[in-house]
């Protein structure tokens, strides 16, 4: 994993001898926002995202089962903080509504945020439809217990699926109709993906709560 050739000099920035590695699971969404955050300009010398992320296999990643009977939100993090702490990388990147908030930060690490990102969801139909305008029975994707709460309260008419997967997954099972009619996501990590015209109604606090931690990336070093 670690690149071991000779750093360069550059001025008054000391000897890189090697490039900082960022560890990351293996959702699409965790690359793109790895190359996000190596897009900002470094002088000298300039650094490759290519260089930098280190794909980490997460339970969540293989499981498509509900999160809680394979330990929560922590099977998302927990092995890509382990590559940080066994010295395969120098940093960990998460997404922050995935991190557990009962489980303590481990010894001789801190977390740093960068800008948050829009916290909203969204709702994506491949027919173009508003929320308030899908009928009765519309089967509406989604595995997140706080979004099916929402909407159980307010719009009792849906059938709600539950339904894993990186966001590019589901939207194609959005697209097909073979198990759902629409999904729900968060518009970030849409963006992320360059996907966010995709949606089709972006759903304000007010009407959708967000998620602890919605739309902020969290760096572990």
């Amino acid at each position: 994993m670690r690149d071991h050739r000779r750093g360069r000099r550059g001025p008054a920035h000391g000897v890189r001898s090697r490039p900082r590695e960022r560890a990351g699971d293996q959702r699409p969404l965790t690359a793109c926002a790895a190359r996000t955050l190596t897009s900002v300009p470094h002088k000298p010398p300039p650094l490759r995202a290519d260089e930098l992320f280190v794909p980490v296999s997460t339970v969540g990643d293989r499981w498509t089962g509900p999160l809680a009977e394979v330990g929560g939100k922590a099977v998302f993090t927990s092995a890509v903080t382990r590559a940080v702490l066994d010295g395969r990388a120098d940093l960990a990147l998460h997404c922050s509504k995935d991190m557990p908030g009962d489980s303590p930060e481990p010894e001789r690490m801190m977390c740093l945020y960068p800008r948050r990102d829009d916290v909203r969801d969204v709702l994506v139909d491949p027919g173009g439809r508003r929320l308030d305008d899908l009928p009765a029975g519309t089967r509406v994707g989604t595995s997140a217990s706080r979004r099916i709460a929402q909407l159980t309260v307010s719009h009792p008419h849906l059938a709600l699926v539950p339904v894993r997967g990186n966001a590019d997954t589901r939207l194609a099972l959005a697209r097909t109709g073979e198990t759902v009619d629409a999904v729900v996501l968060a518009g970030a990590g849409l963006r992320r993906i360059g996907r966010e015209a995709e949606a089709t109604e972006v759903l304000d606090a007010h009407r959708m709560m967000p998620g602890l931690g919605a739309g902020q990336l969290a760096m572990q070093t």
